[in-house]
């Protein structure tokens, strides 16, 4: 101490009066534009001779990034310091091993863990100070490691400082914003196809289930690091989401179509009538549906009973001739047989008119009943298949959401 003096300032700039040495010590793995991203701050030079330069920068360094598990990714960048052209002789770089507040604001002990292959390099578990360190909204600290490195190049030797930073994504917004919503559209793909198949409402929702996975695919692609050394899971699960979204309404088109088929148009082959009408619902445990058989009315002049009085038939209109107008039978006979005979005939000709006609109603009936038979086959594979389809997709989005999580379960273990 000079005249109660402890340290004095002096200028850090080039064009000072006064000028200090300065050692060219660099961040090696910067992308500056300047390189040294260092404000040149002051000197403080003590009484005993220590000169101490802690000059404040923004750093910007090259860092590897794996987006593979991204959002639930952990990341570890380092920061590389040297000097540019002095060696070990004359620049000795070494951290400074006391004690510094570590994580959680507790007291370290730094102390280093030297190889037996080389004393010189060494590893600390804490390198930086994190006593003035402010929370990030975005990523964790998970610790703050170095190491100190004795690089040969010829004869001479250089000092080289690695800060290594070991961070970890908050991953609170993406499970909000991403993750919950992709969810969610992946159940909104399994409830289409709980809708009945004749629902037109079908193709609609998987249409809009198909347009919702591109967008969040798109905001995945502009929220993540663009790079091609490796795909980040939650792109590859929305990627999958597009494919089964966009398998889904292809099945949905498909189930429709078998829906709505007619029996004039589309013939069910033995094939198909065993696969979807058969073994399908068996193994899907389906029901198949009942056809009752219509029942077959009976044909005149093969299963009608015999007419036995004409006058129980209301729809003829034939007189009823008393016996008490007429005492003397045979005069009734005489008189009446040709009118009775003529009566028989007209009676008959209209019995075959109405013969046809129940002929024709037999056949119509027994063709619709055909026909809805056929319909309800169509419509019982469309059935079948809309619900091979639900335990299909609910089993691979299951898969897929199992990948999607599991990989972060792991990491954290």
């Amino acid at each position: 101490m000079f005249g109660g003096i402890r340290d004095v300032r002096f200028s850090g700039d080039d064009d000072a009066s006064f000028k200090l040495w300065r050692p060219d010590v660099f961040l090696f793995n910067s992308v500056s534009e300047s390189f040294d991203s260092t404000y040149s701050s002051r000197f403080i030079v003590s009484s005993n001779g220590d000169v101490q330069q802690n000059p404040p920068g923004i750093f910007r360094f090259i860092c590897q990034i794996d987006v593979t598990y991204y959002p639930f990714d952990r990341q570890t960048c380092f920061l590389k310091l040297g000097s540019w052209t002095y060696n070990g002789q004359y620049i000795n770089l070494d951290f400074l091993l006391r004690e510094i507040i570590g994580l959680h604001g507790s007291p370290i002990n730094v102390e280093p863990e030297r190889s037996s292959a080389s004393q010189a390099s060494y590893f600390v578990n804490e390198s930086i100070d994190l006593q003035v360190y402010l929370q990030n909204g975005e990523w964790d600290l998970e610790g703050t490691p170095g190491k100190r490195v004795v690089q040969k190049f010829g004869t001479d030797e250089y000092h080289e400082l690695y800060f290594y930073i070991h961070i970890r994504r908050r991953t609170l917004a993406y499970g909000i914003n991403l993750i919950i919503p992709s969810l969610v559209i992946s159940m909104m793909t399994i409830l289409g196809f709980t809708l009945p198949p004749d629902a037109c409402e079908k193709i609609t929702l998987e249409t809009t289930v198909l347009l919702s996975v591109i967008f969040f695919l798109q905001m995945v692609s502009n929220t993540s690091p663009p790079q091609s050394q490796s795909v980040p899971i939650l792109a590859a699960f929305f990627s999958c989401c597009l494919m089964l979204v966009a398998c889904s309404c292809v099945f949905t088109v498909l189930t429709l179509s078998l829906h709505h088929r007619k029996p004039e148009t589309h013939e069910m082959s033995p094939l198909m009538r065993k696969i979807f009408i058969d073994w399908l619902p068996y193994i899907l445990c389906m029901c198949k549906p009942d056809h009752p058989k219509t029942p077959k009315p009976k044909v005149l002049g093969k299963s009608i009973a015999p007419i036995h009085r004409l006058s129980t038939i209301p729809m003829l209109n034939l007189p009823r001739v008393s016996q008490t107008a007429f005492p003397d039978k045979s005069v009734f006979v005489y008189h009446e047989m040709p009118a009775i005979i003529k009566n028989t005939s007209r009676i008959c000709s209209e019995l075959l008119i109405i013969e046809k006609d129940i002929e024709k109603m037999v056949n119509k009936i027994e063709e619709d009943s055909k026909e809805e038979m056929l319909r309800s086959e169509w419509r019982f594979a469309a059935m079948a298949v809309d619900r091979l389809c639900l335990y299909v997709f609910s089993a691979f989005i299951t898969v897929i959401t199992c990948g999607l999580i599991v990989p972060h379960i792991i990491a954290n273990l």
